[in-house]
């Protein structure tokens, strides 16, 4: 048995004369906030890994990343909301909605290969019937956003849309 050995003061006072030599004194430290920049006071030893991990002023500093996401977000449906509205480009419906490829390479995550679209239309994109109707579509709307279409491609899409608005008219 231990004889009371670990619960004397002296042997309390000997530990924590040891700890403090190996990791430091608990002091109040200067630290500077990684995310708003304020300066803020941390109570801690300066040589243990809870001082690297304090580098945050306050909870909502440390849980907020819409600055750190802006250019290394990977995932597709990050990288489509932080360009387009969370609402369908054909109809505007907001309630659910689907990232497509346009494309249909899964691998490229690009702004200008990504487009938003209710599940309706997402699914018609995927469909014989309404593939044409949908792509000049969504080219209409990456002309407007973008400046271009799909793939770079204007001149098609002019000759669907003037074909489309020529049948309409007679």
């Amino acid at each position: 048995m231990n004889n009371g050995k670990y619960q004397t003061e002296q042997y309390q006072r000997k530990q924590a004369e040891k700890v403090a030599r190996l990791f430091g004194h608990v002091i109040l430290h200067d630290k500077t906030c990684d995310c708003c920049g304020e300066e803020f006071k941390w109570l801690g030893r300066l040589h243990t890994k809870a001082f690297t991990k304090a580098r945050f002023c306050s909870r909502s500093c440390s849980n907020n990343r819409s600055e750190w996401w802006k250019g290394k977000a990977t995932f597709y449906r990050t990288i489509a909301f932080q360009h387009y509205p969370k609402m369908c480009v054909v109809c505007g419906f907001n309630k659910v909605v689907a990232v497509h490829h346009i494309n249909e390479d899964n691998t490229d995550n690009r702004p200008q290969n990504l487009v938003v679209l209710c599940p309706n239309h997402h699914e018609m994109t995927h469909m014989k019937k309404y593939e044409e109707e949908m792509q000049t579509l969504i080219d209409v709307f990456m002309i407007s956003f973008w400046g271009y279409g799909v793939n770079g491609n204007t001149a098609a899409l002019h000759a669907a849309t003037e074909s489309s608005i020529l049948s309409t008219s007679t």
